[in-house]
């Protein structure tokens, strides 16, 4: 679920940043389907395919490349993701591009990669959140949980009210048994609107361990 999420996260990324293209070239890369996190994948992945084919400016293909590579994430197919993900970087490199690759390899189990390429996307902009994201996500799988925690909070640190990010740190601040940072962050992912039956079943989870540790300490 949260790797979906995290496409639909980057779609919107996408899109907005492709706001600010000249409207000539919203028009030449058909950006009302394209460009749009809206429209169904497959049809994204057609209109973005012949953006691609059309585009004469390489920052234009790169961003219809990257479109193209959310979608085909949505629908689970991370080597294309990859791939694209790949050729947007030759085409014009940038944060989004290494992100969006970052994400294609977290989800192939190639999480080394992820990170490297969530380096590559912090050096050139150091307040990326979705790279503080992704790449938490790849030290979380790695079992670096203390790293992925941090790389968590930079990201909230940029988006405070970013559930997705609350819930992931939530995730990890259990599986590194930090039951009472875990309550107080899925707490606020509820409050946020991350309201599923996951969310309370570890937070259930977690105030269980918390008053196994109490009873301990009062025998």
């Amino acid at each position: 679920m949260m790797k979906f999420v995290i496409y639909l996260v980057i779609a919107g990324v996408l899109a907005a940043a492709t706001a600010s293209l000249p409207a000539s070239g919203r028009t030449a890369l058909k950006q009302d389907t394209c460009f749009s996190d809206s429209a169904p994948a497959d049809q994204r992945i057609a209109a973005c395919s012949t953006a691609i084919r059309s585009a004469r400016q390489s920052s234009l293909k790169a961003s219809a490349l990257l479109n193209r590579a959310g979608a085909y994430g949505q629908k689970g197919e991370y080597g294309r993701a990859a791939d694209d993900s790949s050729e947007a970087i030759r085409q014009a490199p940038s944060a989004m591009a290494y992100y969006t690759r970052a994400l294609a390899y977290h989800d192939l189990g190639e999480d080394e990669q992820a990170i490297r390429d969530c380096n590559e996307a912090l050096a050139i902009d150091p307040n990326s959140e979705n790279a503080f994201f992704i790449r938490g996500a790849a030290r979380q799988q790695l079992a670096d949980f203390s790293n992925a925690i941090k790389d968590y909070s930079d990201a909230l640190r940029l988006d405070p009210r970013g559930a997705d990010a609350v819930f992931a740190r939530g995730t990890a601040n259990f599986s590194s048994g930090e039951y009472q940072a875990e309550v107080a962050d899925f707490s606020k992912a509820i409050d946020l609107g991350y309201a599923n039956a996951i969310v309370f079943y570890l937070r259930e989870l977690a105030e269980s361990e918390l008053g196994h540790r109490s009873d301990s300490r009062s025998e």
